[in-house]
């Protein structure tokens, strides 16, 4: 890729060869730059100590041109976007989009040539985070297994404190989290409710469209 050009050439008149080629467009290409993003989240339960963990395939908008790019599996972009521009980056990606009340935890910050992003309590809540990250984990066993299978390819809504407490249920659609309440923990805390909410979206996508299993509890 050589980028823009409008050249003028020199030919010799006698036998055609080139004997000088300038482009007239002037440019510079941007310097490519370098995100990781990064969460504080439970990885077993909220009875153990939350860990740093990086946040696969999340949705990074340059609010320039609105072109949205999406962290790799080790929670890292590289963005073709000039320094300084300001970029947007949602608890929302290419397989989950966490939502706690239709709203998307997000972070906005002027890109530099390395960045880290963190979402913590500042930005996000600790469910909406384990949550975020809990789906992508299993999504990703799932792809390990059925790698052809691409039903599930889409973000799945994944709804944070619902009223109610000590359940979750699948809606079709969506996997939904009671808040914290009754001597419960918020659900969206635990990763194996997540799992199993998920499960109930696997079940009904690789297994339901005939005969086959039927979601239970």
């Amino acid at each position: 890729e050589e980028g823009p050009a409008h050249y003028i050439c020199y030919i010799d008149a006698n036998d055609a060869t080139l004997l000088m080629r300038k482009n007239e467009v002037m440019y510079e290409a941007p310097p490519l730059a370098t995100t990781t993003v990064s969460g504080d989240v439970y990885t077993t339960s909220p009875f153990n100590t939350e860990t740093n963990e990086k946040l696969k395939y999340l949705k990074v908008i340059d609010q320039n041109t609105l072109i949205n790019y999406y962290t790799d599996n080790s929670g890292e972009v590289v963005l073709p976007i000039n320094i300084g521009s300001q970029v947007r980056y949602k608890l929302e990606g290419l397989y989950s989009d966490v939502q706690t009340n239709g709203s998307t935890p997000d972070i906005y910050a002027n890109l530099s040539a390395s960045n880290a992003i963190l979402f913590d309590n500042s930005n996000s809540t600790i469910q909406e985070r384990t949550a975020y990250w809990a789906v992508n984990e299993v999504h990703g066993h799932f792809k390990n297994l059925f790698p052809t299978f691409t039903g599930l390819d889409s973000p799945m809504e994944t709804n944070i404190d619902e009223a109610g407490s000590c359940n979750a249920f699948f809606a079709g659609t969506s996997i939904n989290f009671y808040a914290e309440g009754n001597g419960c923990q918020a659900t969206a805390k635990i990763p194996d409710v997540v799992y199993h909410e998920y499960g109930h979206a696997i079940n009904n996508a690789r297994y339901n469209s005939g005969s086959g299993m039927w979601n239970g509890a």
